[in-house]
């Protein structure tokens, strides 16, 4: 039986605007209790991959503090393990700091590991998925790569800037090349890989022999055009990328559709993230919820209507929270109003009453703030 490694893949250069400016999208708060991370590893654990690689672009200090002790393969199992793949020498230097020269930096780990065959999968593209049938047709197929992808019909809007895939019969790969958003639509790759430790060191060696400055998706897309046999395995279900705040509450906030959300959060394939021992939530006298996901240890004493509270916040008496997203230990104080927003955490707004973004462009406040 072949052994599989996992690599959670946190290099790819897109932001969620002012929300990532002090952490990686990776270790961003998602539905109030869950990051970015806890996807991709789910998909890894429950497809019985316990041994995963993190390759760490940039801010390790948040992705260490959600992921906590590294011993164990995640904060739910004792098996397995995680390794944080860092490259210090490059870390500050942009052209440089790409998966490429990590993976060549944490190479240790292989030799560790021993893998026969690599899952390589990002975390701001979610979506669930049993490793197992892909790297079944990877097999199947003789690919040297082979690429998970979506056909999508809002090519315009969504996975712009993200890899655009020309595929002819049999799903085979003839390029790869950057979505411009002239299309709606088109096949996209979800940036997973299955590839053997012979093609992974091969791919290593390709970019070092033709750009000091290309990433793995850079070298991907090259040899997809110097005669490498590069299959795409078709992904059916739930898909959505994430590059924007806009994407982000919208994403999110969608979820709150039951029909949509069972599509992420499938029977039998639970999503792993921390356990905070927080109190269930409060709600006063005056409290009103209707369609919000309301996290633990919150207390709710005003009006909540299609919004995402996060652990320990406060939303005192008279206030109303609409179409917004709050995260962790904030407090909407007495009658403020609440709409369209992005709240970060240990953010306090008791003197401006009206906080309201657009549904096109949601207001954010940043971690800390005093309104």
């Amino acid at each position: 039986m072949k052994k599989i490694m996992g690599l959670c893949n946190l290099h790819a250069p897109v932001t969620l605007n002012e929300l990532t400016h002090a952490r990686p999208i990776a270790s961003t708060s998602f539905l109030g209790r869950y990051a970015f991370i806890d996807f991709p590893l789910s998909n890894f654990s429950n497809s019985g991959i316990d041994e995963v690689g993190i390759l760490v672009r940039n801010q390790p200090r948040s992705i260490l503090k959600h992921l906590g002790s590294t011993n164990v393969w995640n904060t739910n199992t004792k098996l397995g393990y995680e390794a944080i793949m860092y490259n210090e020498k490059f870390a500050h230097t942009q052209q440089y700091n790409h998966d490429i020269n990590n993976i060549i930096a944490n190479d240790w780990i292989f030799f560790d590991v021993k893998p026969d065959l690599f899952v390589i999968a990002p975390a701001h593209i979610i979506y669930p998925l049993d490793f197992n049938k892909m790297i079944a047709a990877h097999e199947a197929t003789g690919a040297d790569i082979t690429i998970l992808y979506a056909a999508i019909n809002d090519g315009k809007v969504n996975f712009v800037e993200g890899d655009q895939l020309s595929i002819s019969s049999e799903d085979h790969i003839d390029g790869m090349n950057i979505n411009k958003g002239t299309k709606d639509q088109i096949f996209v790759s979800m940036e997973t890989y299955v590839l053997d430790m012979l093609r992974l060191q091969r791919l290593l060696d390709i970019a070092k022999a033709t750009s000091a400055f290309y990433s793995l998706r850079d070298i991907i897309a090259y040899v997809i055009n110097h005669d490498w046999k590069v299959i795409g395995y078709r992904h059916e279900g739930y898909v959505r990328h994430f590059s924007s705040m806009k994407q982000y509450r919208d994403h999110s906030l969608e979820l709150l559709n039951y029909d949509i959300r069972k599509q992420l959060f499938l029977e039998d394939w639970p999503i792993f993230t921390v356990t905070h021992d927080t109190p269930p939530s409060k709600y006063g006298l005056q409290a009103q919820v209707k369609n919000s996901f309301i996290a633990n240890g919150s207390r709710i004493n005003g009006k909540v209507n299609n919004s995402i509270i996060s652990r320990n916040v406060v939303i005192e008496e008279g206030a109303v929270v609409k179409n917004s997203i709050i995260f962790t230990d904030t407090k909407i104080g007495k009658n403020v109003r609440v709409n369209n927003a992005v709240i970060d955490k240990h953010v306090q707004i008791r003197e401006v009453k009206d906080i309201s973004g657009t549904e096109h462009d949601p207001l954010y406040v940043k971690q800390g703030d005093r309104i």
